[in-house]
């Protein structure tokens, strides 16, 4: 099975939406996401929201009165997206994008570096994105950190799985969540980063790397998450205190590079 169907697959067994919004550390994902919206994404304008599933973050966009176009290669979250309303849908590859050059003033990658397990189709996705952004115009891109299967498998008790410490040695020699020769089609399908290269390979598309910032930082393994999203203006405030701090990166589950197409200099 390809990396495209196994992504297929992995969003036709998993409700992206309810993950989102039902669970704990899904609301935190979100919350956190558009706290790193609201900070470094320009203040309105068109925006590409490429992988956006189901819609979650469009929404909120289009809300806030941007212009938004949702690419998405899985079916059944454009139709989820399209019910949503507000902005506009298509389905799409993010490494062919049915977009216009230098289109957008914001381009979104909130699923593609990490789905697209081999380096050349991450390259392919940047350099696209890169292509539909306008110069001067802003990149968050997200990824899936090297070491968070291992720390939520620790929290979730799951130390004496049969295979997880195969599963581990794996995800920190090759960076893969699995071996696709030997897992089940469902088993989720993924390429985590490392800090370090994050930088490197968003620069090798021709974008400037500005920063990477944390998403969920430490706060996704709080034993009381869910009460302190009862309120969560203080618990954000408290992972913004640590999001860019070197040390703390590789503790949270995602991490948002945030970079720029450079503008041309005067002649």
């Amino acid at each position: 099975m390809s990396t495209d169907e196994r992504v297929l697959r992995h969003y036709a067994l998993n409700d992206e939406a309810g993950r989102l919004w039902t669970t704990a550390r899904g609301t935190l994902t979100r919350l956190r996401t558009w706290d790193i919206f609201e900070r470094f994404l320009p203040g309105g304008g068109r925006v590409a929201d490429i992988g956006g599933g189901p819609g979650a973050h469009a929404s909120r966009l289009a809300a806030l009165g941007y212009d938004v176009v949702l690419v998405d290669p899985v079916p059944q979250h454009i139709d989820q997206a399209s019910g949503v309303g507000g902005f506009s849908c298509r389905i799409g590859d993010a490494r062919s994008l049915p977009l216009p050059d230098a289109g957008f003033d914001a381009v979104l990658l909130m699923g593609p570096l990490y789905h697209l397990a081999d380096a050349a189709d991450r390259r392919l996705a940047l350099r696209e994105a890169f292509r539909v952004l306008r110069p001067g115009g802003r990149l968050l891109a997200e990824v899936i950190g090297r070491h968070t299967w291992i720390v939520d498998a620790t929290s979730r008790k799951l130390l004496d799985d049969p295979g997880v410490w195969d599963t581990f040695e794996l995800n920190l020699r090759t960076g893969q969540s699995n071996d696709p020769g030997s897992v089940p089609d469902e088993v989720f399908w993924a390429y985590f980063h490392r800090t370090e290269e994050v930088g490197p390979e968003v620069e090798g598309a021709g974008f400037v790397h500005e920063r990477l910032v944390a998403v969920e930082g430490f706060a996704w393994l709080l034993g009381d998450l869910e009460e302190l999203l009862g309120r969560p203006e203080s618990l954000l405030r408290a992972i913004r205190l640590t999001e860019s701090e070197p040390s703390m990166l590789g503790v949270s589950a995602h991490l948002m590079a945030v970079a720029s197409k450079p503008a041309p200099g005067p002649h």
